[in-house]
């Protein structure tokens, strides 16, 4: 009896083993990905805590690169009295990517050190249409949007596609 049991958990473990092992049987090589995106924001709500000041907006954006599309994003940024800020971002993308078009949610985490320019990762969460089935992940980094000129005072604000505020790069692969 006992050896009956021992053999079917062994016969249930490599069953188990070889249907989690199919997915990544049938899934594309990885492939390297990289380009930038601009953007511009409206502020939604802000409030303030112990000296730091908390941004909820939405920003819409337009990618190019291996990643051709628009999104509209929702976010929330720190700003620590310390001077760091870091950033939550669910993007909502609508375009293409290896010549396949549909639409991913992709989520940015970063952050910006004082007198340093954003950076941070990013990862695709899900999609539809014809990138359904596309996972990836990556870096992304740089200036951000400007709102103020050299000296430090307010701007008439960046012009979208005036120059790349965000670059991003890293691998995605199809299952």
């Amino acid at each position: 009896m006992r050896k009956m049991l021992l053999a079917a958990l062994l016969m249930s473990t490599v069953g188990l083993l070889s249907a989690l092992w199919i997915p990544a049987v049938n899934a594309t090589k990885p492939t390297d990905v990289e380009g930038y995106f601009d953007y511009y924001y409206a502020i939604t709500g802000m409030r303030e805590a112990d000296g730091n000041t908390f941004l909820y907006a939405t920003e819409w954006e337009t990618w190019e690169g291996d990643f051709e599309g628009t999104a509209e994003a929702v976010f929330r940024v720190g700003i620590f009295s310390s001077g760091f800020w870091n950033v939550w971002l669910r993007s909502e993308f609508t375009g293409t990517v290896d010549g396949k078009s549909g639409t991913l949610v992709i989520q940015l985490v970063g952050k910006k050190p004082l007198d340093e320019d954003w950076h941070g990762q990013w990862v695709i969460i899900s999609g539809t249409g014809e990138l359904a089935n596309l996972h990836g992940r990556g870096t992304w980094w740089g200036p951000g949007y400007e709102d103020y000129n050299a000296n430090g005072e307010p701007d008439a604000g960046d012009v979208p596609g005036a120059r790349e505020d965000i670059w991003y790069s890293g691998k995605i692969h199809f299952d």
